[in-house]
């Protein structure tokens, strides 16, 4: 009798549990959960796609991108009673009662190719300057955004024509190196800003380097307006691109840069990625022009907060990591130089497809089916 007794009784708490779950609401529990699973899967993949596409141009390799356009998913909580007779050691079956508990989610990924010429156009296209700017106070410092961004300033060159193979590093590729060494010297101290000024009726802003008046007499400034041939002791030098009108720069008051595209960015840090020996000796591979560390005029060549490893095991400690050609390659966890060049790669890239207008899905995959 009290085995009966006890049985009526976890019938009675196990369907007061079913109807209790039943009626709960598990949305914020299903979103606290499943919100942090899919931006975690997202950031990683889109690190590893972007990854895979510099290792893709080491190799002169084409490249290609898909864009997870939707995350869609649906949950359902099952639950249920099943009666049945209990098979009880030393005396007769009795009637019992078992029951589950259940819950599944299904998600439905939209992917979508970029590609056409929308996209095309915007890897090839500049930066602007308002993007630059844009960086910039956006806490990226003076000296990686220059060093990665710009491919000249002044008509000083910054590896312009990499990543040819017959390129090697020269005197002007040490010059724009101390140009921005300089440059962040100042941003340290918080002697220089980017700025920009509105102009009237909409027209584009003008876009300045501000130098404190502070710092105009230290020898970092007096160098800097040197290398650049600007005129000495001003706080103000606009930022203008250069022009066939402008010819050979002869403004001291302005700064003419010619920024990178995205594709230009992409192609000059795909020269630090280590490319394994075997690569090169079957003749799959040329040398980078910048893994000589002597230039042509006997000077070293300028060091770059970037570098791609590889190696043929699965890599323990990375940030990122892709297998291609039989090869793992990854930025090392530890390595933060480039995992902060890394990070700004990608928000340039994020800068330049967010103007894309996607184009409608072709491929939809109803994930667990």
């Amino acid at each position: 009798m009290d085995q009966i007794k006890r049985i009526g009784t976890s019938i009675i708490a196990f369907a007061a549990l079913v109807t209790l779950v039943g009626c709960t609401s598990f949305g914020s529990s299903i979103l606290a959960e499943e919100r942090i699973n899919y931006n975690a899967a997202l950031q990683i993949t889109n690190d590893e796609q972007l990854l895979l596409n510099l290792v893709r141009l080491r190799y002169m390799d084409s490249t290609a991108f898909i864009e997870v356009s939707s995350i869609t998913a649906q949950s359902s909580f099952q639950s249920g009673l099943q009666g049945g007779r209990v098979p009880l050691p030393s005396i007769a079956p009795m009637f019992g009662i078992t029951g589950n508990l259940g819950y599944s989610t299904q998600p439905t990924l939209v992917y979508t190719p970029l590609q056409g010429e929308d996209f095309i156009r915007h890897l090839m296209s500049p930066l602007t300057l308002e993007r630059l700017v844009l960086l910039y106070h956006s806490g990226w410092d003076i000296k990686r955004l220059f060093s990665l961004c710009l491919k000249e300033i002044n008509e000083i060159h910054n590896a312009t024509r990499a990543p040819h193979p017959d390129f090697v590093p020269s005197r002007e590729i040490q010059k724009f190196a101390r140009i921005v060494e300089l440059l962040g010297d100042l941003d340290a101290r918080g002697g220089i800003d980017l700025l920009a000024e509105p102009q009237p009726e909409g027209a584009t802003p003008w876009y300045f380097l501000h130098i404190a008046t502070d710092v105009l007499e230290t020898p970092e400034a007096q160098d800097l307006a040197q290398l650049l041939d600007l005129q000495p002791g001003q706080t103000y030098y606009r930022l203008a691109y250069p022009s066939i009108q402008t010819g050979k720069v002869s403004s001291r008051d302005t700064i003419y840069v010619r920024p990178r595209s995205v594709l230009g960015i992409m192609s000059f840090l795909s020269q630090w990625v280590d490319v394994p020996t075997h690569n090169r000796e079957n003749g799959r591979m040329d040398d980078s022009p910048y893994e000589t560390s002597q230039s042509s005029d006997g000077g070293k060549s300028p060091d770059f907060p970037f570098s791609i490893k590889s190696q043929t095991a699965r890599p323990e400690r990375a940030a990122v990591a892709v297998r291609y050609r039989n090869n793992w390659f990854f930025i090392d966890d530890a390595d933060l130089k480039s995992k902060g060049t890394f990070s700004l790669l990608t928000q340039i890239f994020a800068l330049q497809a967010s103007a894309i207008p996607v184009t409608p899905p072709v491929l939809t995959l109803p994930v667990g089916r």
